[in-house]
């Protein structure tokens, strides 16, 4: 048998590379031209975000507005005063900037918008570039793999409007689409990296793989690399069967991983220390790393898809949707997750010709791994539903530290999208040499039955069309979620319920609309085996279908807010403003908006917040103030009155209060000094001003207790925040016990370094309401001294008598040993990058010439 034929036979449609070592991208000859991918995705594209990219208003996302934007605004806004900030102060007393991923991507190519334009449109449009960028991506993938310009066409469209990646605008999830985005463009870089094998493609996959990391969403970024790993070592396989020498298909596993590490390397200067941080520091320990086995179990496994989402991914308005862009999902989800924000949905004609793949189209090794890769992940979004899960959660490093499987999900639909392509070949009889190919233009006219080996992809159409009516007639009738709430979801609670009840009329409107999509599907795939339709008209016709399946479910995600009406000041938040410019630092404490204590929102106009949301904040932090996951911060309220806790709030500098009156009566402490009213003149929310102590203060008594004798004593009635300080071990200087007098006067607070004057009568701790963490240092006339973690999340610097002068810095050096790992990468990267071109792995030729010893980095034509 011959190499071609064998290269054919084990599904290496790729695999055999062309002359001069340049990868096959699919079947050259006559057909659109190559303009068209960029054009159609740029339009369409542009059609889908219409109401974003031709106004002046705010894509909106729900964690953008809860955290994103007040995060990426605190970014810009340093950026631009020609600061690079390491600690944000903004947010729950403080957090590690860069550690704690408090800006996201702020890192990312694309986080350059954030100055080049106000940050609300900038969040916006890094999702439009992506989208756009994704169906480019998913098109030089589909060609990597030797399909026709017809089959990357359409992947590369339904890859576009995937809702799976589309939808993840609604919630805000920029980290998600990013990397679902990026994931065809590493499957390209791997493929052209493995076949051609020069270290110029090696060099250009791991620019991908910092890229990815460098989204910050590590989780989907494990999973993708995860997949890529299985895929190069099948594609690695298939290049052994197709003639590659064992030698070099070894070389090439091994290059492939080497310049994964350095891949991974370059974005080490993000990586390393939120690696650190999410183990040791951030209150993700709590589920974690110092969790119970149960309750780390019931943490990773929590946000899975069930039975209903699995419905979904073939009749979307099955499980309904909580993100209200559409009569369709607004209050109908009735599964079994708190609430749904977005959608996994392929797409039905998607998922079709994915199965038309399987009735003897080329690539049978290739369709294989991405049926295995889709239908692992699949099963491992069930979580606890299944085992697989349960076996990864057991055997892989890392699985136990994430949460919400289903967010493996997208691929499943990433492997649909590229078995899409091999099932549009199949129908055209585009591809391999061997495939079948369209009859001549005399053929065409004629009638031509349908072969014997087409048989079963129109059986299988006619059934799912059947199969979509049937449903459609027992969903109109509510049997079928009768039948589905009695056999699968016994426990279904009243609220769901109801969520079904209004769900109803849709679920059966979309079992009758993919009754008529599968029935499209079967005529025009008929048409083609016929030779009835062209294949120009056949792939406008799918591509109609693809775009209508798709776009009638992110039209519900994707939807605008009129930022400056939002943005808008309102009178409480106008006159903090205003006190901040004339007082000391202070923090706010604001328990309106929505979710108690989670408001961010005063943070976007520079105001310090006690509380606040953050998916990392400091874990002791969390435990000084009582908040546990999105609750309200406990400790910050007596739980017998229901009054303030005002030890407590003064130590941590909380001088004002936003209280929602309207919600919860007034405040028995404090004075209203500021309130917005309703129509009907009653307060809405009211400003209230508490006693509270100064952000920087001198004490000279210390008591010290164990770590879990610390927060009970501060919130019991012994502690007496303006005599002492909790410490954990004795201090390194001898302190009177007396209350001491002092003075403290403020010379700078910057981002990263705090300046101060101290003059005390005697040795003191001076206490900053800060947050510590063990990058902060401290000198004191000049001469380092320790920072100590007090009253168990906050930082004390010891004094002498005296005056001094006291500097508190982030210390960068902290982040020395990242920066070299991600310099020396790169540096390793761009010299495989600049350097010759042939330069590589073994031969392209995919082991043709003979192979001579110690070649395995060879330059092309060596003897």
């Amino acid at each position: 048998m011959g190499k071609k034929e064998k290269g054919k036979e084990t599904g290496a449609p790729a695999g055999t590379p062309g002359k001069k070592g340049r990868q096959a991208a699919g079947p050259e000859r006559e057909g659109f031209p190559k303009w068209l991918p960029p054009v159609l995705y740029g339009a369409v594209t542009l059609l889908l975000f219409r109401r974003f990219v031709f106004s002046g208003e705010m894509l909106l996302g729900q964690d953008t507005l809860s955290l994103g934007l007040v995060a990426r605004d605190f970014f810009a806004q340093a950026l631009k005063s020609g600061v690079f900030p390491l600690w944000n102060p903004v947010i729950l007393g403080g957090t590690p900037f860069l550690d704690s991923l408090a800006g996201g991507d702020s890192l990312y190519p694309t986080s350059i918008l954030l100055v080049l334009m106000e940050p609300f449109r900038a969040l916006g449009w890094k999702l439009v570039l992506h989208v756009f960028g994704a169906g480019l991506f998913a098109y030089g993938w589909i060609r990597a793999l030797g399909r026709s310009r017809e089959a990357a066409l359409l992947s590369g469209l339904a890859y576009l409007l995937a809702p799976f990646m589309v939808t993840l605008v609604y919630p805000g999830h920029d980290g998600k689409l990013f990397v679902t985005a990026l994931t065809p463009l590493l499957f390209w870089a791997v493929e052209r990296a493995l076949v051609a094998g020069r270290l110029r493609a090696f060099g250009g996959m791991a620019l991908v793989i910092g890229l990815v990391i460098l989204t910050t969403h590590f989780q989907q970024a494990y999973f993708l690399f995860g997949a890529v790993g299985v895929y190069a070592l099948v594609r690695v396989a298939l290049l052994w069967r197709a003639g590659l020498s064992p030698r070099l298909s070894a070389a090439r596993f091994a290059t492939f991983l080497a310049f994964s590490f350095l891949g991974a390397g370059i974005a080490g200067i993000q990586l390393l220390p939120a690696v650190s941080y999410v183990t040791e520091h951030s209150r993700r320990t709590a589920t974690t790393t110092q969790a119970t086995e149960e309750g780390s179990v019931a943490y990773s496994s929590s946000w899975s898809l069930h039975p209903e989402e699995v419905a979904s991914l073939i009749v979307p308005e099955f499980a309904g949707n909580s993100a209200g862009g559409a009569e369709w999902a607004t209050g109908t989800y009735w599964g079994r997750n708190v609430f749904k924000l977005n959608h996994e949905y392929a797409g039905l004609v998607v998922l079709l010709l994915a199965v038309l793949s399987f009735f003897g189209a080329a690539g049978r090794g290739i369709r294989l791994t991405f049926a295995g890769v889709g239908g692992v992940a699949l099963l491992f979004a069930l979580g606890a539903h299944t085992p697989v899960w349960r076996v990864f959660y057991e055997l892989l490093p890392g699985i136990s530290l994430f949460r919400a499987p289903s967010i493996s999900a997208f691929l499943f639909g990433f492997a649909a999208v590229t078995l899409m392509a091999y099932g549009v070949d199949r129908v055209l009889g585009l591809g391999e040499p061997g495939t079948p190919s369209p009859r001549s233009e005399g053929e065409k006219k004629s009638k031509t039955p349908i072969m014997r080996q087409d048989r079963g992809m129109v059986w299988f159409l006619a059934g799912s069309s059947v199969f979509f009516l049937f449903g459609a007639a027992m969903a109109s009738s509510g049997v079928l979620t009768s039948i589905w709430t009695s056999s699968f979801y016994a426990d279904i609670t009243p609220a769901k319920t109801q969520a079904l009840a209004r769900a109803q009329e849709f679920i059966g409107q979309g079992f009758f609309l993919a009754t008529v999509l599968s029935a499209l599907t079967l005529l025009l795939v008929l048409g083609a085996l016929k030779r009835k339709i062209t294949p120009l008209l056949w792939v406008l016709g799918v591509g109609v279908l693809v775009t209508v399946d798709l776009g009638r479910v992110d039209h519900a995600f994707i939807q605008t807010l009129a930022y400056q009406d939002w943005e808008r000041l309102d009178p409480n938040i106008q006159f903090l403003r205003e006190q901040k410019e004339t007082q000391e630092p202070f923090r706010v404490l604001a328990m309106g908006g929505n979710n108690d204590g989670q408001d961010v929102k005063p943070g976007l106009y520079g105001l310090d917040l006690a509380a606040g949301h953050h998916p990392n904040d400091l874990a002791r932090y969390r435990e000084l103030i009582g908040m546990v996951g999105s609750g309200i911060p406990s400790n910050f309220f007596d739980p017998e009155t229901g009054g303030l806790q005002l030890p407590l709030l003064s130590t941590l500098n909380v001088r004002y209060v936003i209280w929602p009156v309207h919600r919860y009566g007034g405040l028995p402490q404090g004075e209203v000094v500021m309130a917005t009213t309703l129509g009907n003149n009653q307060v809405y929310e009211a400003v209230y001003e508490i006693p509270t102590l100064p952000r920087a203060r001198l004490v000279q008594r210390a008591v010290v207790l164990s770590d879990s004798e610390v927060v009970p004593y501060i919130i019991s009635d012994q502690y007496r925040p303006l005599e002492e300080v909790v410490l954990t071990e004795e201090p390194s200087i001898p302190l009177s016990g007396g209350i001491g007098t002092g003075e403290v006067r403020w010379l700078e607070k910057g981002l990263n370094r705090l300046r101060l004057e101290v003059e005390s009568d005697a040795p003191a701790l001076l206490l900053l309401a800060e947050n510590w963490y063990p990058a902060w240092k401290a000198e004191v006339g000049g001469e380092e001294v320790p920072v100590l973690r007090a009253n168990h999340s906050l930082r004390a610097v010891p004094v002498p008598s005296g005056r001094s002068a006291v500097e508190v810095y982030y210390d960068k050096s902290t982040l020395g040993g990242p920066l070299l790992v991600s310099l020396v990468s790169l540096l390793l990267v761009c010299g495989a990058l600049i350097g010759r071109p042939k330069w590589g792995v073994g031969p392209a030729e995919g082991g043709a010439r003979p192979e001579k010893e110690g070649d395995l980095l060879v330059p092309e034509g060596a003897p």
